[in-house]
């Protein structure tokens, strides 16, 4: 299987990455990506690096190197104060970035679906939001408002783009971790984790490459049931 992480220098997209890299089931990586991963991810026999610096365009020379892959894991974005509390970049990053390459992917990348596979299978685009996404921007939240509408903007923006007639060949997924726990956090924390619902990066990247292999019976999928996968 031929995968696409985005955003996989950070937390969420550490895990993703790691994840891919030891399941036998992914013989492809294509780390796309607007700065170097480590050495030690970008040197690995599965990977291959793309640096593209504009998120918000996606030129038919990046798109053909996508070409055969069958899912994206994106990781890309994050909360308002890791932005300098700047709501308006993390918008942009976190929405429009996402539906950008989720646009383009969809109307480029399925017309190039592996076409050797036992049973045809459709694109499938996996997001990583968060807990307590919040689609209704008009509403008034007591906390974290900005970072929830964001989420929330993005995953029905998503939803929106895979239920346009005529895609029945782009899937939409979308993971809804709380906490996430990267493999450096401190043994305190990790024990603590089942108390303020934390979950591990890996958990997160197992369950990411599940719905991007076989699909799940939910569009949305919280973290209890990510934690089971």
């Amino acid at each position: 299987m031929k995968v696409i992480i985005a955003g996989a220098t950070g937390t969420a997209g550490r895990g993703i990455t790691q994840v891919c890299l030891a399941d036998p089931r992914v013989t492809k990586i294509l780390i796309l990506t607007r700065r170097q991963p480590s050495k030690e991810v970008a040197s690995h026999d599965k990977v291959e690096v793309i640096i593209h610096e504009d998120f918000s365009t996606w030129p038919s020379s990046v798109l053909e190197k996508l070409e055969g892959a069958e899912a994206c894991l994106w990781a890309v974005g994050g909360r308002v104060d890791q932005f300098g509390n700047d709501a308006a970049l993390a918008r942009k990053v976190g929405v429009d970035y996402t539906l950008a390459a989720a646009k383009a992917m969809r109307n480029h990348l399925v017309a190039h679906l592996p076409t050797d596979l036992p049973l045809k299978q459709p694109f499938r685009f996996v997001l990583c939001s968060g807990m307590l996404a919040e689609w209704d921007q008009e509403r008034k939240l007591w906390f974290l408002n900005d970072t929830r509408k964001i989420k929330g903007a993005v995953e029905k923006g998503l939803c929106e783009l895979a239920d346009e007639e005529g895609y029945q060949d782009f899937e939409v997924f979308i993971a809804r971790p709380s906490y996430l726990l990267a493999p450096e956090a401190s043994l305190l924390m990790k024990m603590a984790s089942p108390f303020v619902f934390g979950i591990k990066t890996q958990q997160v990247g197992r369950a990411m490459l599940k719905m991007a292999a076989d699909g799940w019976e939910d569009r949305i999928v919280l973290t209890y049931q990510l934690q089971k996968m």
